[in-house]
This record gives C-alpha cells, structure tokens and sequence, in this order.
C-alpha cells in the first residue's frame, strides 16, 4: 500500500519517524484508513485530502472525552492533522464473545454517568453529515431530540412521510433520562467496535455529545452486530430493561434512519413509514 505524502509526513513530525510499509484495513467508506508500521511499532492511520474542515479534530477531542470518564477503551489519539488521525494500533480478534460482554459493561458504565445538559459545546458531523449540537441552557432532552436530531433532517423525506414523523408525539412515545444526560458514543454500529485480542471491547469512531444513554442502544439494534451477551453485561451493571424500551429505541432510531436518508438516499424511509405508522 502506498501512502500519501500527508500521512508519511504527519507520522514523522508526530513520531521523529517515516512509514516503513502499510496495509489497507477495512471498516469504513469515508476515508482510507491503513495499518502503519514503524521502528517504534504498529499504528492505525485514516486519512482524507479532502476531509471536511474539523473532522478528525473533532473524532480526536470525542476519544479524548470517553477516555476522560475512565469507562469505555478506547485507542490512544498519536496525531491528528486536517488530513490525517492516527490512533494506537488495536489488534484484533475473530473470538467476539468476551470483547463484546466487557463492551456491554463498559458502555453501561459510561450511562451511568449522568446529570450533563442535552448537546455539546459545538456541533460535530455523523459520518460526512453536520450534526447540530448546540443549545440553550433550559432545552430538555426531548425537546432537544425533537429539534436537533429530527426536525433537522425531516426535509430529506417525501412530504407525506415528513409530516407523519413530525406529527409523532415524542413526549408520549420517549422519556427525559432520569438524572440528566450521559455522554454517548452517537454513532454505535456494530463496525465502531473493535474485538481487542486483549479480551477488550474497544471504541472507535464517535459521534460525542449527550443525551438519553438509550440513544447509544437504540442504534445497536439497527444494522446487527451485537450478540446477547452484549446487552446481558449491560444489564448486569444497570439493572434490567423495562418491557417499554424496545418501543423507545425504535422510536429514538428515526434519528440514524434519517441520517441515512440523507447520505444514501431514499431506500430507509420505508422504515421511517414503518415507524410512523405504528406509533402515530
């Protein structure tokens, strides 16, 4: 794999060090993303000539800030430029069952931490898409659910459908997290987690800002990927699911529908119909 002269660059103003090989790695379809090696050892590298501004500043500052609740694993941030992130080299494993279970813990561990303002300081993107964080000081979590998360996507859907998902009574179908909002990782699909060979969960490739930790499990349900010992070791740590949650984390998972809607293009507003239907 040949790299560009950005990420051989950055590793050597970073590191002191140049590149001596890399190989592709998979996972992603937003940037190319590479394993690096170097005198001082093996790197994970992804890069993009043409990364919206803030980017990887803002992937770098969201594995700072789950890092900083000591709960979660995640990678260690070895440079960021406009272009380039690099991260500490995670080494994989194709045995899943135990890196998920402490993942389960890990991310019941990071809900637990609650009493945060809906939001963020500044907006940030999921995927290439801006996403709007910013709010006033008196904005709940379901007016900011509402406001921030849907109705900022809903003009991507055919009018019909659009005024079906803003029609929804949010503040029947959802709940205000008990204690105020958790820092989430935003954006947990099954590819964000990383089967550590150390026997870890790792995360990667957030979407930081807070809100209802069910937002987080609402979005492991979508796309697959999460055995049942991943939720069982959630439980273990924040006590059983009520029968409602399924309910809510369908209804919480309008939110990536859209975003979907909005990158790939229409195929997910049957879902979206779906949803709108049952809970109008």
């Amino acid at each position: 794999m040949r790299l560009p002269e950005v990420v051989v660059e950055a590793f050597h103003e970073a590191l002191g060090e140049r590149p001596l090989s890399a190989r592709p790695v998979g996972g992603g379809c937003i940037h190319e993303a590479g394993r690096i090696e170097t005198p001082s050892g093996s790197y994970f590298a992804k890069w993009n000539t043409s990364a919206a501004p803030g980017m990887f500043q803002l992937e770098a500052d969201g594995l700072g800030q789950l890092a900083q609740t000591s709960t979660v694993a995640v990678p260690n941030v070895i440079l960021q430029t406009e272009q380039v992130l690099g991260l500490s080299w995670i080494e994989p494993t194709a045995d899943r069952q135990r890196p998920m279970r402490e993942a389960g813990r890990q991310l019941a561990r990071l809900h637990e931490q609650r009493g945060r303002r809906p939001g963020a300081e500044r907006d940030g993107y999921i995927g290439t898409l801006q996403q709007s964080n910013r709010t006033h000081e008196a904005m709940g979590w379901i007016e900011f659910f509402r406001v921030h998360r849907v109705e900022a996507l809903t003009h991507h859907l055919q009018p019909g459908l659009r005024a079906r998902i803003e029609g929804l009574d949010l503040e029947r179908l959802l709940d205000e997290p008990a204690g105020g909002c958790a820092l989430l990782h935003g954006d947990l699909w099954g590819g964000n987690i990383v089967c550590g060979a150390d026997g870890s969960g790792w995360f990667v490739d957030p979407a930081t800002y807070s809100g209802h930790p069910e937002v987080d499990l609402a979005m492991t349900t979508l796309f697959g990927g999460f055995p049942d010992e991943f939720y069982d070791a959630y439980q273990e740590v924040s006590g059983p699911f009520d029968r409602e949650i399924q309910e809510r984390m369908q209804v919480l998972n309008i939110y990536p529908l859209l975003v979907h809607v909005a990158l790939f293009g229409g195929g997910y507003q049957t879902q979206l119909d779906a949803i709108a239907r049952r809970f109008a």
